[in-house]
């Protein structure tokens, strides 16, 4: 608890007066109709999607719907954004439950992104742990680093 607890302080901390950026989830249904059709595409499997919408919003479309019999279902828990010179970090915290039921659990997560900057790197971190996105639509300038 300590660890999750310091880890979304030092988040703040990092984002804390940045004005380069907002963030904040957004209702699949409230997304422009060039989003929603990337996100049908995207939504036939779980994983980690990107989407550029011109060179300054961007949309991060994270997927855990689908449950593998015998496996605890995945949601998600916290988003957070932090900048650092030309790079942007995505934060995800990602748990598990045995309740499949549970409504009030996010098992799809889309976020928007508004940026003032250009970023050319975009890093994903799921528990803190660097991942890479499964897939990435639009502006075909952006660098994604991968671990």
């Amino acid at each position: 608890m300590k660890k999750r607890l310091s880890l979304i302080v030092l988040m703040l901390l990092l984002t804390g007066c940045n004005s380069d950026f907002s963030f904040s989830e957004i209702s699949i249904g409230n997304a422009n109709d060039a989003v929603q059709e990337f996100i049908e595409y995207a939504e036939v499997k779980n994983g980690n999607y990107l989407y550029l919408d011109g060179e300054k919003n961007m949309y991060v479309f994270i997927n855990g719907i689908y449950v593998t019999q015998g496996n605890d279902a995945v949601y998600f828990s916290d988003f957070n954004v932090s900048a650092q010179q030309d790079t942007l970090n995505v934060f995800i915290n990602q748990e598990y439950d045995s309740d499949y039921s549970n409504t009030k659990l996010k098992y799809q997560v889309l976020y928007k992104i508004k940026t003032v900057e250009k970023y050319d790197t975009i890093n994903l971190f799921i528990n803190g742990k660097p991942v890479s996105f499964d897939e990435i639509f639009g502006n075909e300038q952006l660098i994604v680093y991968e671990m």
